[in-house]
C-alpha cells in the first residue's frame, strides 16, 4: 500500500479484512513458491481459530489445498462449511506438468483434496464441466452447486460506443483489433495466437492483435513477437478496473485460450467481459468447456477446439469480412453476459447460506440444488436474511 504498510485487520466497505502473512511469494521458482504457500496454512489456520465463531466459512482455492483447513473449523468451532472452486488441485498441476500424473505427490494431494470436500457441506463449481470433475470423485452431486463467475460491474451496463477513447489513444481507429485480455497463464496456449498473427501480418496489415495483461508467459510471448517481427501484435499493461468497459469496448474481435486438458478443472472467466462489452469471442479449448457451451448456447462467437495458427486466421478474416454479422452477435453476447451478473450470484450465494443457517437451526438434511437446474438459469429467489444478518468467514490469503 503506498505510504505504509498493509494493516492487520481493517473495515472496507462493511466488511472486516484479517490479514496473515507467509514467506514472499515468487514465480520465479516453483519451489519457493510453494514454500510460500506452505508458510500460509498455519497461519491462516491460527487466525481463523482465534476469530468469533462464523455460522458459514468459506474456503477458496489459492493457495492450493486451502480446503484442508476447513474441517478443522467445522470439528472446532462448528461452523458450517462451503468450498468455492474456481480451479482444481492436484489435477491442474498434473495437466500442465507441475506433478507428475499419478505420481504417488499427486495421488496424496487429490486423496487429501477429496477427503476436505467430502467434509463441506457445499462445494460451489464455477461451470457444468467443473460439477462433472468433482462428482467423477465421488462427491455427491446434491452437494455441488454451479454458480459462474461474472464480468466486473463497470462492464455489465457497457455503452454500445464504448472503446472509442481507447483505440483513439492506441491509434488504431482504423484497425480491424483481434484482442487478448486478461492472464497469461500456464494455462493459456498462445502458439496458434503468434502463427496467426504471422500468417496475417502481410496478408492483412490492417488487422492487429492487442494483448493486454500480464502473467507467467507474458515474457515468452513478447520474446515470441520480437523474434518473428510480428509488427502487428501490441502490448499493453493491464487497465485500471474502471477503465475495463473502455478498453474491452475497443476490440472488434476477443480471444480467449485454453488447455485443452484442462476441461473441468478451469473456467476462464475473461469471457464474460468480453461478452458483456459486446463484442464476439473467439474460444480456443475444449468444447465441453463451460465457456464453449456458453458461446454455443447463445452463438455470440466461435468454438475452436483444435484450432492452428491457419485455421485461427481464416476464421479471423471472415469476421473481419462481416460487420453485418458482428453487429447482431452483439446483442446475442450481451444476452450471455446478462446470465452471469453479479447480483445473480450474490443470489445464489445467499441461497447457499439460507439453507445451510436452515440445516442448522433444524438439524435435518436439505435438499441442496437451487443452482442444480440449468446454470444460468436466472435465480429470482428471495431471502430474508441480509449479508450483515449472517457471519460468514471467507479462508484465504
Amino acid at each position: 500500500r503506498p505510504g505504509g504498510e498493509t494493516p492487520r485487520a481493517e473495515m472496507i466497505a462493511g466488511v472486516r479484512v484479517e490479514r496473515v502473512s507467509g514467506l514472499p511469494l515468487t514465480r520465479a521458482s516453483l519451489r519457493r513458491r510453494a514454500l510460500s504457500y506452505l508458510s500460509l496454512y498455519p497461519a491462516l489456520l491460527l487466525r481463523a481459530l482465534r476469530l468469533p465463531r462464523a455460522d458459514v466459512v468459506v474456503t477458496l482455492t489459492d493457495p492450493p489445498l486451502l480446503a484442508v483447513l476447513g474441517p478443522a473449523l467445522k470439528w472446532l468451532k462448528g461452523s458450517r462449511l462451503v468450498h468455492w472452486a474456481q480451479d482444481l488441485y492436484p489435477e491442474v498441476a498434473e495437466a500442465l506438468g507441475v506433478l507428475r500424473p499419478g505420481g504417488v505427490l499427486a495421488r496424496l494431494c487429490r486423496g487429501l483434496s477429496t477427503w476436505a470436500l467430502r467434509q463441506h457441506d457445499v462445494i460451489i463449481a464455477v461451470g457444468r464441466c467443473m460439477k462433472q470433475r468433482l462428482c467423477a470423485r465421488g462427491l455427491a452431486p446434491e452437494r455441488v452447486w454451479v454458480i459462474p463467475n461474472w464480468a466486473p460491474a463497470t462492464v455489465q451496463a457497457t455503452d454500445p460506443s464504448a472503446g472509442q477513447t481507447f483505440r483513439k489513444q492506441h491509434g488504431l481507429e482504423d484497425r480491424f483489433v483481434v484482442m487478448y485480455s486478461g492472464n497469461l497463464g500456464l494455462a493459456h496456449p498462445f502458439e496458434a495466437v503468434l502463427d496467426a498473427a504471422q500468417l496475417l501480418r502481410d496478408l492483412r496489415p490492417q488487422i492487429v492483435f492487442v494483448v493486454i495483461g500480464s502473467g507467467p508467459r507474458l515474457a515468452w510471448v513478447q520474446h515470441q513477437a520480437a523474434a518473428r517481427q510480428l509488427t502487428n501484435v501490441r502490448f499493453l499493461p493491464p487497465q485500471p478496473r474502471e477503465d475495463l468497459a473502455e478498453s474491452l469496448g475497443a476490440a472488434d474481435l476477443h480471444l480467449v485460450t485454453m488447455h485443452p486438458a484442462l476441461a473441468g478443472l478451469v473456467v476462464p472467466s475473461k469471457v464474460y467481459g468480453a461478452l458483456g462489452v459486446g463484442r464476439p469471442c473467439l474460444f480456443l479449448g475444449p468444447a465441453e468447456s463451460e465457456v464453449a457451451q456458453l458461446i454455443q448456447q447463445f452463438n455470440c462467437g466461435e468454438v475452436l477446439p483444435a484450432a492452428t495458427g491457419a485455421v485461427l486466421a481464416d476464421r479471423i478474416l471472415a469476421w473481419a469480412s462481416a460487420p453485418a454479422r458482428r453487429q447482431a452477435v452483439a446483442r446475442q453476447a450481451r444476452a450471455a453476459a446478462q446470465t452471469s451478473q453479479l447480483s445473480t450470484a450474490v443470489a445464489a450465494f445467499l441461497s447457499v447460506f439460507n439453507t445451510l443457517q436452515h440445516q442448522a437451526a433444524y438439524a435435518e438434511p436439505s435438499n441442496l440444488g437451487v443452482c442444480r437446474r440449468c446454470p444460468r438459469e436466472a435465480l429470482n429467489a428471495t431471502t430474508g436474511a441480509t449479508g450483515s444478518e449472517q457471519g460468514v468467514c471467507s479462508l484465504r490469503s
